[in-house]
C-alpha cells in the first residue's frame, strides 16, 4: 500500500520546484531578451508569451479553431488532436481564454502525471527510490515540454495510466489509455508492443478477448485519418503534414530562401531565421542521445521487465523515424523507465551529478527556447 500522507507532499514538491524553475527562466528571458516579431506572438502577456510558443502556437490555434486546409505557417493537421482537445474542454473554465487553458493543462496533467508515475514505479522500486525516479524524469532535458503548452504531459500521463491499468490487468482501461495517448501523438499506437508484451508476460502467448482492447488506439487513428481526409482531401494527410514539416523551404519577407531553414527549424518572416541550432547544440543533441542510449545497458529484467525496456528503445526509435534531431531531449524525455534505472544506482555521487546536470541542460534548453533561439 502506499502511504500518500508522506508521498503527495514530495510529489507536490518536484512539482512546484521545477515548475518554478521553469518560470524562472521564462521570467529572465523575457526581461533581458529583445522581443520575438510581432507577427510570431501568441500571446503578449508576460510568461505565457514563452510558454505558448513555437509549437504551442498549433495546439491553442487547433483548439479555437480546429484544423485548417491552408494554413499561414505550415499544415497544422501535423499534430494530433487529443491535446487540443482538452485544451478546448478546459477553456470553458477559463471564460474562453485558449492560451492559459493550453498551459493549464499541460501542467496539471504533468502533476497527475508525476502521481500515476510514482504509482506505476512502488512496483519495482522502494518508495524513496520512486520519489528519486520522479526528480530524474521531471529533471531529464527534453522535460522543457512538460511544462508548455505542448502535449507531452498528456501523452505520458495516458501511456503510463495504461501501463498501470495493465499492470492491475485491467485491460478496457489499458487500450482506453492506449487509445487516447494514440489520439495525442503520433508515436502513441506504438507504445502497444510493449503493452502487449505485458499481457503476454501475464497470460501467454495465445490470443483470448482480453486482447480486443488493444484495438482501440488503431480504430482511434484510423478515425483520425478520416477526418483529416475529410478536411484536407488527402486521405494521408497526416504523412504529408510530416513531410513537408521536414523538407519545405523557408522563406523571408523578400521571397528569398533562408538558407539550412525549414518549417522545423525556422519560425517568423521578419528577415529573421529564429531557431538555426548553433554548433555547439548537436554535440549536445548526440549526448542526450548517447546518454539514453547507454543506459539500456542497465536494464535488468529481474528489476525491470522487458516490457518497460521496450519502452525505452521506442523512445530512442522515435528519433530516428522522426528525422527531428533537435527535438530529439523531448523524444526521449517520455522514457520514464530511464528515470527507473538512474534511481536505482547506488552511488549517491553519480545519482546527484547526472541531476545536477540533467537541470542544466534543461536551463539551457529552455533559455534557448524562450530566448527565441531554438525549438524544445
Amino acid at each position: 500500500m502506499i502511504d500518500w500522507r508522506w508521498t503527495l507532499p514530495r510529489i507536490l514538491a518536484v512539482f512546484l520546484i521545477t515548475r518554478l524553475l521553469v518560470l524562472a527562466v521564462a521570467f529572465a528571458a523575457e526581461t533581458t531578451q529583445p522581443p520575438p516579431p510581432q507577427d510570431v506572438i501568441v500571446d503578449a502577456r508576460p510568461i505565457l508569451t514563452s510558454l505558448t510558443s513555437w509549437d504551442g502556437r498549433y495546439y491553442t490555434s487547433i483548439a479555437a479553431d480546429g484544423y485548417h486546409a491552408d494554413p499561414s505557417y505550415g499544415p497544422d493537421y501535423a499534430f494530433y488532436p487529443g491535446y487540443p482537445i482538452a485544451v478546448r474542454a478546459l477553456s470553458l473554465l477559463t471564460l474562453g481564454d485558449i492560451d492559459l487553458a493550453a498551459v493549464l493543462v499541460a501542467n496539471g496533467a504533468f502533476l497527475l502525471l508525476l502521481v500515476a508515475l510514482y504509482a506505476l514505479s512502488t512496483r519495482y522500486l522502494d518508495r524513496e527510490r520512486s520519489l528519486l525516479a520522479l526528480w530524474f524524469f521531471a529533471l531529464a532535458p527534453g522535460a522543457v515540454a512538460y511544462g508548455l503548452a505542448y502535449s507531452e504531459s498528456v501523452f505520458v500521463l495516458c501511456l503510463v495510466l495504461a501501463f498501470l491499468a495493465m499492470e492491475r490487468r485491467q485491460v478496457w482501461l489499458a487500450g482506453i489509455a492506449l487509445a487516447l495517448a494514440t489520439l495525442t501523438r503520433v508515436p502513441g499506437i506504438l507504445f502497444g508492443l510493449p503493452l502487449l508484451m505485458l499481457l503476454v508476460s501475464q497470460e501467454g502467448y495465445r490470443p483470448t478477448r482480453r486482447w480486443l482492447p488493444f484495438l482501440l488506439a488503431p480504430a482511434v487513428l484510423v478515425g483520425h485519418y478520416a477526418v483529416l481526409w475529410w478536411v484536407t482531401g488527402d486521405p494521408l494527410a497526416a504523412v504529408s503534414a510530416q513531410t513537408y514539416w521536414h523538407t519545405d523551404p523557408v522563406l523571408d519577407q523578400s521571397g528569398a530562401l533562408i538558407e539550412g531553414a525549414t518549417p522545423t527549424t525556422a519560425f517568423g518572416s521578419e528577415h529573421l531565421a529564429l531557431g538555426v541550432a548553433p554548433p555547439w547544440m548537436t554535440w549536445l543533441w548526440l549526448g542526450v542521445l548517447g546518454f539514453s542510449t547507454f543506459l539500456l545497458v542497465y536494464f535488468r529484467p529481474d528489476r525491470i521487465p522487458l516490457p518497460y525496456a521496450a519502452v525505452a528503445v521506442l523512445a530512442i526509435a522515435t528519433v530516428f523515424l522522426s528525422m527531428s534531431w533537435m527535438s530529439s531531449p523531448r523524444f526521449l524525455a517520455v522514457a520514464w523507465p530511464f528515470a527507473w534505472v538512474l534511481a536505482n544506482r547506488r552511488s549517491r555521487w553519480g545519482r546527484g551529478a547526472v541531476l545536477t546536470a540533467f537541470a542544466l541542460v534543461q536551463v539551457v534548453l529552455l533559455w534557448l527556447a524562450f530566448s527565441w533561439q531554438l525549438a524544445p
